[in-house]
């Protein structure tokens, strides 16, 4: 199964950002965070923890971003404050860290589910992705005994693929939107240490992409640039990610936009 995921809304703007409640000093950031600590709604973590909360205060004005509504997602995972999965993709559109929006390729199902994020770092000239999966990526749960328990990884591993993949991609490709930031996936225990995020772009070069599986895949990819959920750009960016195109092998994945391009004219 595939599930392509694209997200429409318009990055927030300056003027929208520009309402948060964001201190302009020093002593109007210690100041709010003094009231937040005081607040019974904020997160348990934080209560009665101005310290806490203005790291929290400071990070949130570092990414323009409401400093109570950064609270809500935040944790502590073995001692460190950790910050949502879902938080770091509002990071990058809040600090336009990204032209457009993040594009999600996700395949399979379960544990067996695989994923491709695909974006366009600002000031780039093209889209660059990281791919990966569940067996790579997902962390473990245990209980006060030691045994393992059901995860977000278990239930709903696509959302957590989301999720992870978001980071990974924030971390290659926007590191500056990430520096001093955790996440509870990198905190926790995870199945494997493997690096397998890969570039789609880089000097050194892959290994080739399996022609037995660009035969069999590229229906597919055909199929998702005539229905206009891709362009030959971002199917060439998704596979070579994977593993290195020839020549012969993009002109047939352009050839699909070049003959839906006719068909459109004709």
């Amino acid at each position: 199964m595939s599930t392509a995921i694209s997200t429409q809304q318009p990055a927030m703007s300056g003027e929208v950002r520009a309402n948060a409640l964001m201190p302009t000093s020093i002593h109007e950031a210690i100041q709010l965070s003094e009231i937040m600590a005081k607040a019974n709604l904020v997160p348990e973590h934080l209560r009665g923890k101005s310290g806490d909360c203005l790291l929290i205060v400071m990070q949130a004005q570092r990414w323009g971003m409401d400093a109570v509504s950064v609270a809500q997602c935040t944790s502590v995972v073995h001692g460190k404050l950790c910050y949502e999965g879902k938080l770091v993709a509002a990071a990058l559109y809040a600090m336009g860290a990204i032209e457009g929006r993040l594009e999600y390729d996700i395949r399979g199902e379960g544990q067996s589910s695989t994923i491709t994020v695909i974006g366009t770092p600002r000031g780039a000239t093209g889209p660059q992705s990281v791919t990966g999966n569940v067996k790579d990526w997902r962390t473990f749960a245990k209980d006060k005994n030691g045994n393992r328990v059901d995860n977000a990884w278990d239930k709903s591993p696509h959302d957590m693929l989301v999720y992870r993949g978001t980071r990974q991609w924030a971390r290659r490709y926007a590191p500056e939107a990430l520096l001093g930031v955790y996440t509870p996936d990198e905190i926790e225990p995870a199945a494997d240490v493997r690096v397998v995020a890969t570039v789609s772009h880089g000097e050194s070069s892959p290994c080739a992409y399996p022609k037995d599986q660009f035969d069999t895949n590229l229906p597919t990819w055909t199929g998702l640039i005539k229905a206009g959920k891709r362009t030959a750009d971002q199917i060439i960016a998704m596979v070579e990610s994977k593993g290195s195109l020839t020549d012969e092998q993009k002109k047939l994945i352009r050839a699909s936009e070049s003959a839906t391009a006719t068909e459109v004219a004709a």
